[in-house]
């Protein structure tokens, strides 16, 4: 065994350093465990300087809560980049949530600026920085270099200064948890972005009269965020939607947003209220575009009852995914979706406890979906664990019919 392992070490300490560092960079490495592997061979000793994706990560030291953790990291990440040799930075990300001490402020935007002057590429920040004085925001928004740009900041950290928002490459941008005094920051921030392809606005509170104007936008997530009936979207392109919120606030973004082809909805938040299968029928039927739909909803909030006679068809649906609960939530969905091709159907998500009984049921409406979609082409079961009671669920469909049947357990 010793031998092999010496073989093995002899063989990888041969590779080109080009491919060493391809190896680390594929293996998403945080910043301090890349330093401590490049220590296993003497060739490598130099290795991690040449890194082109840098990962700092609080968290890497013990807890990250003690003054003790956070000098350390302070001066890890201040040594590391001043011992850098390669000018090619792809990737940036500081995860830092605990340092939110005042005289962490100035490193922050110290490393930030690092990263700005070495043309990032990917640029990802996760601070909490308690100090008024610190703004992120004026060297961030006036990178040339940026083509993805995920800020989470906390509630303490305002976006501040006057500068113009110029991001000529962004095409992906993510913010969360931000607080806006100016009710133009959204406007002026896609302006300045004129390649932005895909938004994610996470707790994020819409000021009023904000706007999302864009002819290039595709992608929109908009997850738990405030007020946002007093959001203005027009985006004649775009074609995926991403929606956490009420049923109040998902009929105003969608007449506003009729061309979109992918529509996700989840409604298990605290502010969610009920979703039916009326209410959200008239809002699918409108959507002429629309393709595939993704369903989560509360399973503490019953369904409204309702005369199933009512509903209407919506033709142009081909894909669903939709979690146990939500399955019951809406009996005999398959009288409304006529021409339905792909069925994922959750046994169980993250808002959703497995019980036997609630199980034994989803089986049998799983396996009455599967009858009654006449145009059923595959379906996909995710179950969290697998064992012998899922295994003759899988076996009972496809003997029910002939279709392509899937399993796997990832999550919702």
């Amino acid at each position: 065994m010793e031998s092999a392992h010496t073989s093995e070490t002899d063989f990888m300490s041969n590779l080109p350093e080009d491919l060493l560092l391809h190896i680390i960079r594929l293996s998403s490495m945080k910043a301090r465990a890349a330093v401590q592997t490049c220590t296993i061979s003497k060739r490598w000793k130099h290795l991690w300087e040449f890194l082109p994706d840098l990962n700092f990560d609080l968290k890497e030291f013990n807890s990250g809560y003690s003054k003790q953790d956070n000098q350390k990291f302070s001066c890890f990440v201040t040594k590391m980049l001043e011992h850098r040799k390669t000018e090619i930075l792809d990737k940036f990300r500081l995860s830092c949530v605990n340092l939110c001490k005042e005289q962490y402020g100035s490193s922050i935007n110290k490393w930030t600026k690092y990263a700005i002057k070495h043309n990032v590429r990917i640029l990802e920040l996760v601070v909490c920085i308690c100090s008024v004085g610190t703004v992120l925001t004026d060297n961030v928004f006036a990178c040339a270099s940026i083509e993805e740009l995920h800020l989470h900041l906390s509630d303490c950290c305002r976006f501040g200064g006057t500068g113009k928002i110029n991001l000529p490459r962004l095409r992906k941008l993510q913010l969360h948890g931000q607080s806006l005094s100016n009710s133009d920051f959204i406007a002026n921030l896609i302006s300045g972005c004129p390649l932005l392809e895909e938004l994610w606005l996470e707790s994020f509170d819409i000021s009023s009269e904000s706007r999302i104007c864009s002819q290039k936008l595709q992608h929109l997530t908009l997850k738990n965020c405030r007020w946002v009936y007093d959001l203005t979207i027009n985006a004649p392109n775009l074609v995926s939607f991403c929606f956490f919120g009420s049923i109040h606030d998902l009929r105003w973004i969608v007449k506003q947003c009729g061309s979109i082809s992918s529509l996700t909805i989840s409604g298990v938040s605290l502010h969610a209220g009920c979703y039916d299968f009326f209410s959200l029928k008239n809002i699918l039927i409108n959507l002429s575009c629309l393709e595939n739909l993704e369903l989560c909803v509360s399973k503490k909030i019953p369904p409204r009852s309702e005369s199933h006679s009512y509903y209407g068809i919506i033709n142009n649906l081909k894909k669903l995914s939709i979690c146990g609960h939500s399955f019951d939530h809406f009996p005999f969905i398959w009288k409304y979706l006529p021409n339905l091709e792909k069925l994922t159907f959750w046994a169980s998500c993250q808002h959703s406890h497995e019980h036997y009984p609630e199980n034994q049921k989803w089986d049998d409406m799983l396996q009455r979906a599967v009858i009654e979609f006449k145009r059923l082409k595959v379906v996909e079961v995710v179950f969290a664990t697998f064992d012998d009671h899922k295994r003759k669920l899988v076996d009972d469909l496809r003997r029910l019919r002939d279709v392509e049947i899937a399993t796997s357990n990832r999550s919702f």
